[in-house]
């Protein structure tokens, strides 16, 4: 009995961790190409140090879905809304309240932003 209970606590370990090798997997594969392993961004590509400074306005939690690089990453809305919600509390501090759906991906990745930069000043902007 405590070997099936032992084996049974491996098992619920080994999928928590499981699912944060998923994000990190798919950020390594479809994000650092361009926003690198840190985060820095580049001369052309926003470091994501400027989640912060986004976080909280209106228009965000879309704008973070539809920018170019997360509507068209190959993964599908679970894995997405997933990688966003890891990537957002990663470089923000906190999780999305409430966490992204795979519903909510899918009705947001299907339109996405054909200037970014106009977007993410408009979000920026005082009001």
């Amino acid at each position: 009995m405590k070997l099936v209970i032992a084996c049974a606590f491996a098992l619920v370990l080994a999928s928590a961790a499981r699912a944060d090798a998923y994000e990190e997997h798919d950020y390594i594969l479809s994000c650092s190409g361009c926003h690198r392993m840190d985060g820095a961004g580049s001369n052309v590509v926003p470091s994501f140090e400027g989640l912060r400074e986004l976080a909280d306005r209106p228009g965000a939690r879309e704008y973070w879905i539809r920018v170019p690089g997360a509507a068209q990453a190959p993964l599908s809305n679970a894995r997405l809304a997933a990688l966003m919600n890891w990537l957002l509390e990663r470089f923000t501090g906190k999780a999305p309240a409430p966490p992204y759906s795979a519903e909510e991906v899918s009705r947001l990745r299907s339109k996405p932003l054909r200037d970014p930069i106009a977007e993410r000043r408009r979000i920026l902007a005082p009001n």
